[in-house]
């Protein structure tokens, strides 16, 4: 039987290379440097605040204590049912919803830009799940896959640079295994995995069930652009080129792209039809794994589509291994998270507490 591996990546993966976890989203923004004289985000930033002061009334110095969830769940339920927050109505909600959607992928932006970490363990990784997916040119056999909660587009990148490094002679792409068109109208390197599997080359299955950074959405035609390469300006205004083109439209708001990220809510919607994809294709990649590795993932209860997702799809006998940060103080607390959801399927042995990078490294040496 064939071996196939699923890499199941959370906030902790990214952390080392300057990356964020939820508790650190609300500091970063209300970092004085974070704005950087950007009006947008400063306007973004400032609604920020205000909210949190003046509609759910929290202390100056409580902010950074906030819950995420407790700030999007009343949010969403208003915008879902048509109701109203204080000074905010429903359709002000939305809006308001898309501009802090903006706001914490810019914080995630700035986190790295600040941080400037060692991130030579991402392009490690990458390159060694590059090496395993290349396989499939040889004997056409699907060996890895990786699913992340992150937004952010460090690995995405690296995944990118792993490919073009190996100078494939057929085309091989990063696959988000949903239906994606290319920023930039020439640009070739964008294209659906089966069509490179189907041209004999390979693709990488990275399933961003969040959503992503570089994915911006066409509330029309609801197409999907992504782009990889130059920093992505999450605040500025583009337009579907496809629309404008084939309904003759100017620059207006139906067709105005939207970030396509799921924020921290207990009333995460997942109806978008290219979430829905990758979350189904998802169950299938968990069907089929044999080996399952939760890298930097803390298993939440906040993350219940998550758990049902890996309750159903998980097969009796496959083997799930756990690596968590050893200097978190919570991680004896995951580690007991993980035992009783998998119960006698996870052993002690099964969960390690290394960094990311000592994960690698032991990669490296399989």
């Amino acid at each position: 039987m064939m071996e196939k591996t699923v890499y199941f990546l959370g906030a902790g993966f990214s952390k080392e290379a300057g990356g964020l976890v939820q508790n650190e989203i609300i500091k970063t923004i209300l970092d004085e440097d974070f704005t950087r004289d950007n009006e947008r985000l400063i306007k973004a930033k400032n609604n920020f605040i205000g909210f949190l002061k003046e509609e759910l009334h929290i202390y100056e110095d409580h902010y950074c204590s906030v819950q995420l969830e407790d700030i999007f769940t009343p949010i969403d339920r208003c915008v879902w049912d048509g109701l109203s927050i204080g000074r905010y109505s429903a359709r002000g909600l939305v809006e308001l919803r898309e501009e802090f959607n903006a706001l914490m992928g810019a914080a995630v932006n700035y986190s790295f830009q600040k941080n400037r970490a060692c991130c030579d363990y991402i392009d490690e990784f990458a390159e060694y799940i590059n090496q395993v997916a290349r396989q499939r040119m040889e004997d056409g056999m699907d060996r890895v896959a990786v699913i992340t909660t992150n937004w952010d587009v460090m690995f995405d990148h690296a995944l990118k640079r792993a490919i073009e490094n190996g100078h494939p002679e057929k085309l091989s792409v990063v696959d988000y295994c949903c239906y994606v068109s290319s920023w930039e109208a020439n640009d070739d390197t964008i294209k659906p995995g089966l069509l490179a599997v189907g041209y004999g080359g390979y693709n990488i299955k990275l399933l961003k069930l969040h959503g992503s950074m570089n994915w911006f959405q066409c509330p029309m035609c609801q197409r999907m652009y992504v782009r990889f390469g130059e920093e992505i300006e999450i605040m500025k205004a583009a337009y579907c080129r496809h629309c404008r083109k084939n309904y003759g439209m100017s620059e207006i708001n139906s067709i105005k792209l939207q970030s396509n990220l799921l924020l921290p809510t207990y009333l995460k919607n997942l109806s978008n039809i290219q979430i829905k994809l990758v979350w189904q294709n998802a169950a299938i990649e968990l069907s089929e794994a044999t080996r399952i590795v939760f890298i930097g993932y803390s298993l939440p209860s906040a993350d219940f589509e998550i758990r049902q997702l890996l309750a159903r799809m998980i097969r009796p006998d496959a083997e799930i291994q756990v690596v968590l940060y050893p200097d978190n103080p919570h991680v004896e607390a995951e580690a007991e998270r993980y035992r009783n959801f998998f119960g006698s399927r996870i052993s002690e042995q099964d969960i390690m507490r290394l960094t990311v990078p000592e994960y690698v490294g032991k990669l490296k040496e399989i």
